[in-house]
């Protein structure tokens, strides 16, 4: 440890990564993962709650809300984070960018299956039934999709942002965050 570090505590720099930006990226990414899954499980909870949802009415309404406040969320809120951090990371290693081709396939996969889900809730709510199994085995593929998306970023994508992000790289993926989360504080109307 030099004088500095003696002086001042110990370094925030670990091989040349500021690990309070770093810390403080993956913390608010983590955070959003714990809300997605949230939103999932309560899109799940509506579709195995009965089957009401499978007639229109009220429950199919409660579904289609639930399936748009997860799409705000991960489209609107949590994706524009991962912009910055993402291309920081591309191009620097092929096993990383194998992960990020993945991770892109899926989301798009992902988002594909939700707007087919809603098509067939539009289709139920006019008087179609025959859509319901359909929209259960969409959402279920849907539900796996993104949940093993989630646990390969907050495990294999953390560990390339780790091994290949420059400490300069994760301030800039830090202030690209906070940006986003200031926007985000901006769009959402205070509660009294």
């Amino acid at each position: 440890m030099n004088a500095a570090q003696e002086h001042n505590g110990p370094s925030r720099f670990v091989q040349g990564v500021d690990v309070l930006a770093a810390g403080s990226a993956w913390r608010i990414l983590e955070a959003e993962h714990v809300q997605l899954r949230q939103l999932l499980a309560a899109i799940d909870r509506v579709l195995s709650g009965g089957d009401a949802w499978k007639h229109g009415g009220p429950q199919l309404n409660l579904l289609r809300h639930r399936i748009r406040a997860f799409q705000d969320f991960e489209v609107g809120t949590h994706r524009p984070k991962g912009v910055v951090l993402l291309g920081s990371v591309r191009g620097r290693s092929a096993e990383a960018d194998q992960l990020l081709d993945v991770l892109d396939h899926e989301s798009q996969l992902c988002e594909q299956l939700l707007a087919q889900v809603l098509e067939l809730l539009d289709k139920i709510e006019q008087g179609g039934g025959g859509e319901a199994g359909e929209v259960a085995s969409l959402l279920n593929q849907h539900r796996e999709l993104m949940l093993g998306q989630l646990d390969r970023e907050d495990t294999a994508l953390r560990s390339y942002t780790a091994q290949l992000l420059t400490s300069d790289e994760w301030s800039s993926v830090a202030s690209s965050i906070s940006r986003e989360v200031q926007k985000a504080r901006r769009r959402t109307p205070a509660k009294d």
